[in-house]
């Protein structure tokens, strides 16, 4: 019996199993299914700001060696574009998702002392401010940046600067004695409404506590008129604690979270058109989470493992998924679908609350806490793990 040359064999295998098999039955081309396009490592390990997708850039903020750098890359290529230090003589972390703003061609970074206004095609800083008792949140709207300030737990302030110029101007301040009685001001970020007269009015919360009375909490919510240059109205106590979250708005109504609600408000008067309840657990409260409006939802996310959809109209249920995570931090949309990180990456489908992405760890290496941004386009999803910033397919995310 004639013995077959080992390299014969194996070439009579490939042939039978390359020329012999129908298309259906031979096996698929090996590919890479790895969900990591690029990853760019940071100087160290820290907080990173909330990454910002700009003209096909990704930008995003982590403490470096000399200071505080903002970096930029090619969306695509992971390519380094620019970077620039930011040095504000003194320790400078955005680190939350209301910290970091895009506005055109322009990008905020703003921490409790300083925000700065940098290019967003080249990195030039173009201007810089700095006060020992600003609030860390930040908002830009109608080209002007919003800022509030909280001094010795008496006052707080809201001012404005000029986007492009970085023209001051304070609005009005809350103090203990005309508005809450003892407790301590603190003012958050406004939305804009229009009133049906013309007059512009900021709707915003002021975050008070009992320092020098019962220690507790207490949610005030008011409305500005920019136009009249006056208080047009302010609620005491529409809630206890509450988030440092933006309110949002739609239409007529805007929404606040509370201490286990989430609001509908009419912003002509202040009072309250619905309320959602979502539970009576410390887990239940809000404390991280925006506020996010998707066609007729608003999206809740407590501080436990829910998050819901209610009609932005009546504040009726639509969905609610039980099983995702606690304690996130901005969540960002894009094409229907919810993204947030918390210890992980997740994906919720905004139409039905089912989890597209669940928990993608990388498999358990770095700290997954950090808001995502969205290539416009293709899928691609940015964020990082405290050592890296990523570039992700989530294609194979699942």
């Amino acid at each position: 019996m004639m013995k077959l040359n080992f390299y014969t064999f194996i070439a009579i295998v490939l042939t039978i199993n390359l020329v012999g098999c129908k298309p259906d039955d031979c096996p698929p081309d090996v590919v890479d299914t790895s969900p990591i396009v690029w990853k760019k490592a940071f100087e160290k390990t820290d907080l990173t700001s909330t990454p910002i997708f700009y003209n096909n850039l990704i930008i995003a903020g982590h403490p470096s060696l000399s200071d505080y750098t903002v970096y930029a890359y090619d969306g695509m290529s992971g390519d380094s574009v620019w970077s620039v230090d930011l040095i504000p003589g003194g320790k400078f972390e955005p680190r939350s998702g209301e910290e970091t703003v895009l506005y055109q061609d322009k990008i905020v970074f703003s921490d409790g002392f300083s925000f700065f206004v940098l290019s967003a095609g080249s990195g030039e800083v173009l201007w810089w401010e700095k006060k020992e008792n600003f609030n860390s949140n930040v908002c830009v709207i109608d080209g002007y940046i919003y800022k509030t300030d909280y001094v010795s737990k008496n006052t707080s302030s809201l001012y404005r600067y000029d986007l492009n110029t970085g023209t001051e101007e304070k609005l009005f301040t809350i103090d203990r004695s005309e508005y809450g009685s003892n407790y301590s001001p603190r003012l958050l970020m406004p939305i804009k409404w229009t009133h049906p007269s013309g007059d512009e009015i900021l709707v915003l919360q002021n975050r008070s506590y009992g320092w020098f009375t019962d220690m507790e909490s207490k949610m005030d919510i008011l409305a500005w008129n920019l136009t009249a240059d006056s208080m047009l109205w302010y609620r005491e106590s529409l809630d206890g604690f509450s988030s440092t979250t933006r309110p949002a708005i739609s239409g007529d109504k805007v929404y606040f979270y509370g201490d286990h609600h989430a609001y509908c408000i009419n912003p002509a008067n202040g009072e309250t058109i619905w309320k959602y309840f979502i539970g009576n657990g410390a887990e239940d409260d809000f404390n991280t989470a925006n506020i996010l409006i998707v066609d007729d939802k608003l999206i809740v996310k407590p501080d436990n493992e829910h998050i819901h959809a209610v009609d932005k109209e009546t504040g009726e249920r639509i969905w609610l998924n039980e099983n995702t995570e606690a304690g996130p931090g901005l969540l960002t949309l894009h094409k229907d679908t919810i993204w947030f990180c918390s210890a992980g990456i997740y994906g919720i489908d905004a139409s039905t609350g089912k989890k597209l992405i669940d928990d993608w760890t990388n498999n358990l290496r770095g700290s997954w806490l950090f808001p995502v941004a969205h290539h416009p386009t293709n899928g691609y999803i940015y964020t990082s793990d405290a050592s890296y910033l990523y570039c992700l397919d989530p294609r194979y995310m699942k």
